[in-house]
């Protein structure tokens, strides 16, 4: 089985060495089975930066479909992998930074969630135009404690001035106009 698997890595690696623009196609098409030869690729051809660059390709989607199915340990793994392999990567940057936020949300604690609000700033400066740490930054505020309005609805105004993909920007308009009733709700009571 061990020799049926290297002679695989080697074939694999070989054909792939002849037809280098294969490598970027394989990583968009099918990232996991590019990711799944990437100690052999990179122990056989690691100065290659083709082919460094389809692996990082490979790990940043891969990452992401963790990240999006909130899987935050392995998109954390995968974004480090990607890391490793290119650390000025700023996609891969970006996404380890959201992914390590998003669990220290979820930890729950004070000195982790205002951590994580320094990480999703962090983020935001690698993509200026991008709304998602942002609304991230609004989620943080609210878990630290939801009274704190002005932060809360100023990070999703934020968001909201920059670009998000759809299913994020429906989100945050439903967290938005949550927070501005609560808002609304607590000022009345106090009249």
């Amino acid at each position: 089985m061990a020799i049926k698997n290297s002679l695989f890595i080697i074939i694999f690696v070989q054909f792939f060495n002849c037809a280098g623009k294969n490598y970027k196609k394989l990583s968009i098409e099918n990232p996991t089975k590019l990711v799944a030869v990437q100690d052999s690729l990179l122990s056989v051809s690691g100065n290659n930066q083709r082919i460094r660059d389809a692996l990082v390709t490979a790990n940043n989607s891969v990452a992401k479909r963790y990240l999006n199915t909130g899987n935050l340990k392995l998109a954390v793994q995968q974004f480090n992998k990607s890391t490793s392999i290119d650390g000025d990567n700023k996609e891969s940057n970006f996404g380890l930074l959201i992914a390590e936020g998003r669990i220290l949300i979820k930890k729950g604690n004070k000195s982790g969630i205002w951590d994580a609000i320094e990480k999703f700033s962090r983020a935001s400066s690698l993509f200026p135009r991008n709304g998602e740490p942002f609304y991230w930054i609004a989620q943080s505020y609210t878990k630290l404690g939801d009274t704190e309005f002005d932060l809360i609805l100023e990070s999703y105004e934020k968001s909201l001035a920059l670009d998000l993909d759809e299913g994020l920007r429906l989100e945050v308009e439903k967290n938005y106009k949550i927070a501005k009733n609560r808002k609304s709700k607590l000022d009345s009571f106090w009249k």
